[in-house]
């Protein structure tokens, strides 16, 4: 059986192990993540992931692997073989490898790595640097896999108050790869102390609702809402500085909770 891979509980089938690393080529780096996707097939749904393939209407591939299966299998799988003892650069290779594959759970995987086991340990530089290589290599390709290293990873080096996060995040901001410059705004709608930031999220902010692209333009939407609740004035008087660039998408979301006001009031 060393060489066959059961795919689902209770199958009888199992699927030649040669197929699986050809299917996934950085399994054969690293047995660390040829036994992790072993078990997300195992706790995979097919409903699930029908559903999140027609929702991200084909961006990414999804094989149906909630995020908390993925995390609770994270912490099991390194209290049994103590993948953050390793020397970090098997890590890197398993984490690497993780956000390489085309599949959606993969890369989720490789986020919630680094969130659980690498966020409070690592240096900020070296985060920032591997992230920034995964959005240079167009291995963030998709909103779901952006959005989620923005609130789980992102979001808290905000918050340590180191100022060359903000730096790096400046940099990002004039990117010209979409996920990229998201990825510089996002994260502030989750900081703890979001009123802090207020220059640098007007700035971010004033550059991204210049683009064309709906994803620059929400993340502007998103972070107002959030700001809205600490300063509506700032948020009334952004939108109306950038009228001409705003949809109303962003309007919706942005005004949110103000327009909730005025009902109540």
């Amino acid at each position: 059986m060393e060489n066959t891979i059961l795919l689902s509980p209770g199958e009888d089938i199992v699927k030649d192990k040669k197929a699986i690393l050809d299917a996934y080529p950085f399994l054969r780096m690293n047995q660390y993540a040829e036994t992790l996707i072993q078990e997300l097939e195992l706790r995979s749904a097919p409903q699930k992931a029908d559903w999140w393939n027609l929702y991200m209407k084909g961006e990414i591939r999804f094989m149906g692997t909630s995020l908390p299966d993925i995390r609770k299998l994270l912490k099991e799988k390194n209290s049994r073989e103590g993948l953050d003892q390793l020397p970090m650069n098997r890590q890197v290779s398993f984490v690497n490898g993780l956000m390489r594959s085309d599949l959606a759970e993969h890369k989720l995987a490789a986020v919630l790595y680094m969130q659980l086991f690498w966020l409070d340990k690592q240096k900020h530089s070296f985060l920032l640097s591997l992230i920034s290589d995964w959005f240079t290599d167009r291995y963030i390709y998709d909103w779901n896999t952006s959005d989620l290293l923005s609130v789980k990873v992102l979001a808290p080096l905000v918050d340590s108050g180191d100022e060359r996060v903000i730096w790096t995040l400046k940099k990002w901001n004039s990117d010209p790869y979409l996920w990229k410059a998201r990825a510089s705004l996002v994260p502030f709608t989750k900081s703890k102390n979001i009123a802090v930031h207020s220059k640098s999220i007007a700035r971010f902010s004033d550059i991204l609702i210049r683009r064309e692209e709906r994803f620059a333009k929400s993340a502007v939407g998103w972070v107002m809402r959030e700001y809205s609740k600490v300063d509506e004035d700032f948020v009334l008087e952004f939108l109306s500085k950038h009228v001409k660039h705003t949809t109303w998408e962003v309007k919706r979301n942005a005004l949110k909770y103000y327009r909730q006001k005025l009902k109540q009031s």
